[in-house]
């Protein structure tokens, strides 16, 4: 029995369309997360493969994820790391 290669897949489980399909899952104006910006100091709206989003910062080395905590004295909300990182970002917008 031979082998033949090709440079185009043989087998295909459903419809998984191209790697260009990723986007249509993400807002509008998302980018990849290559070209976010990491030393500003500015929270981004970043998103995981599977679309969901969170505010998040970058942080030594990994993107924090970002909570409202509020204060229980006047009422006031601060926005803080909460010491859990993204685990694969792959897209970010400014929100």
């Amino acid at each position: 029995m031979s082998l033949k290669f090709s440079n185009t897949p043989q087998l295909q489980y459903g419809n998984q369309g191209t790697a260009s399909d990723i986007w249509q899952r993400f807002p509008a104006g998302s980018q990849p997360i290559a070209t976010a910006p990491e030393r500003s100091g500015t929270p981004v709206w970043v998103m995981q493969a599977n679309g969901q989003g969170d505010w998040a910062l970058h942080h030594n080395g990994a993107w924090q994820k970002l909570e409202p905590f509020k204060d229980w004295k006047d009422g006031s909300v601060q926005w803080r790391m909460c010491g859990e990182s993204i685990p694969h970002p792959v897209a970010w917008r400014p929100k």
